[in-house]
């Protein structure tokens, strides 16, 4: 759990809750189920999350299609 883990996903979602907390949900390619897996252990183990995202460029979008989010 000390190597970052990191993928690439678009903001499906943001609701607010009932009580003013908030709720992001992510889309992430099929290829990232070894980030869901390791996100999945966090959760049952209770883990803080210290998250950063960062937009990614549209050129550097549009050349790593390996990585590409598609619907």
């Amino acid at each position: 759990m000390s190597t970052p883990t990191e993928f690439y996903a678009i903001v499906a979602k943001i609701q607010t809750m009932a009580d003013s907390g908030l709720r992001v949900y992510l889309d992430l390619p099929e290829q990232a189920i070894e980030q869901v897996a390791e996100l999945m252990i966090y959760k049952r183990a209770g883990v803080v999350l210290d998250i950063t995202a960062t937009p990614r460029p549209k050129d550097e979008r549009e050349q790593d299609e390996s990585r590409k989010i598609k619907f």
